[in-house]
């Protein structure tokens, strides 16, 4: 009887697994949003506030370095349910913190959490579907990722009608959910033995590129909120809303990049996504309805899933890749906190500099790509390479 109960539990566990991908950008893009409300609670200057964003990503990224490798004889179920256990002290603390280090220390545990959590639950995938059913299954937890970076905002915009700090209980539901269901047991993750060496120069760029993505299109949701604020007088419901169409567009484009790269090449398709993802980033200061900037965020944030996919193909067909794939991704991350750090001072001084910014970083990083020996054949449509 209880062999079948256990039995009955896994469809159910699995699924939990794609939720887990939800999880992480909900939490962080939920915060994104409703930055100037937090800045006005704690009477902060707004860029002051904007640099919790910075200091959840930072930890997320340096965390992310090393997270697997230390717990890499744990099983990973019992790493989620703890890390998710911790998500949700950190959105406790971050709800009742009744001052502004409080509040950072709730955000810093939730990064930590997260960092185990991102690359466990992809690697489990690899344990958990068969071969042949890989590709599609982590394609459904991109999505839910995507999905994540959408309702994330306009859940925190929602509640802050009421009061922003709401959102951190649609955090603790979510992650207790995951303590309570589970997540598949699997055997722990053991070394991967690479013989080959590492290409490190096509590596190198691949991490500037990676960097630029974040920096310049995902974490310049943090100065788009604040451009929408200001130039606008939009509330936290609205901005939300705005932001939401991003993810909501990625969503769908998502299981849809992958074919395209097989059939006209990764660097065609990295191409395409970073100039039309660098020209909608440039152009959103000179957008005079809300509704344009909407349209353009969603091209711009599709563009840079497409990069991210180009980047990713690339690293797994590059000697020694495989293995740097999850320390090539914390990168994304540590864009993302450099963004309040380098980009929103410099819109804070000019907002059409401050969105040009972005996309000259986007465009030298392509630029990089192209002038790279050999860059080309790992970059080349599958079939043709064979």
């Amino acid at each position: 009887m209880a062999r079948a109960m256990a039995w009955d539990r896994r469809p159910l566990q699995t699924r939990m697994v794609y939720l887990g991908g939800l999880i992480g950008p909900f939490a962080s893009q939920s915060l994104v949003a409703v930055v100037p409300e937090f800045a006005a609670t704690f009477d902060k200057p707004v860029q002051h506030a904007s640099l919790a964003v910075t200091a959840y990503m930072i930890t997320l990224a340096s965390t992310m370095l090393f997270s697997s490798a230390l717990v890499r004889n744990v099983p990973p179920h019992v790493v989620v349910r703890t890390a998710y256990a911790f998500t949700a002290a950190g959105a406790a603390l971050c709800w009742v913190a009744p001052s502004w280090n409080g509040f950072i220390a709730g955000i810093v545990v939730m990064a930590l959490s997260n960092a185990f959590t991102l690359p466990i639950l992809q690697l489990m995938l690899r344990q958990l579907v068969s071969p042949e059913e890989l590709g599609q299954a982590l394609g459904r937890y991109f999505a839910m990722q995507s999905l994540g970076n959408c309702v994330g905002p306009l859940g925190a915009g929602l509640v802050s009608i009421a009061n922003w700090q709401l959102i951190h209980l649609l955090v603790i539901a979510l992650a207790g959910a995951m303590v309570l269901v589970g997540v598949p047991p699997v055997a722990p993750i053991r070394r991967e033995r690479v013989d080959e060496p590492v290409a490190w120069s096509p590596m190198i760029v691949h991490i500037f590129t990676i960097l630029a993505l974040g920096a310049g299109i995902i974490g310049m949701g943090t100065v788009l909120i604040i451009h929408l604020d200001s130039a606008f007088g939009m509330p936290a419901s609205q901005r939300g809303l705005v932001i939401m169409v991003g993810g909501l567009v990625a969503f769908f484009v998502s299981p849809r990049i992958g074919s395209s790269v097989d059939k006209f090449g990764a660097l065609t398709i990295m191409t395409v996504c970073a100039v039309a993802g660098a020209g909608t980033i440039a152009a959103i200061p000179h957008l005079p309805w809300p509704v344009a900037i909407a349209v353009f965020w969603a091209v711009a944030v599709s563009c840079a899933q497409g990069i991210q996919t180009t980047v990713t193909y690339s690293v797994l067909r590059t000697p020694g890749g495989a293995a740097l794939n999850s320390s090539i991704l914390a990168f994304r991350f540590f864009g993302l906190a450099l963004t309040p750090l380098v980009l929103l001072p410099v819109y804070l001084r000019s907002a059409w500099a401050g969105f040009a910014l972005p996309a000259v970083l986007l465009m030298a990083a392509l630029g990089l790509q192209w002038a790279q020996p050999g860059m080309r054949a790992t970059l080349r449509p599958a079939l043709k390479a064979e």
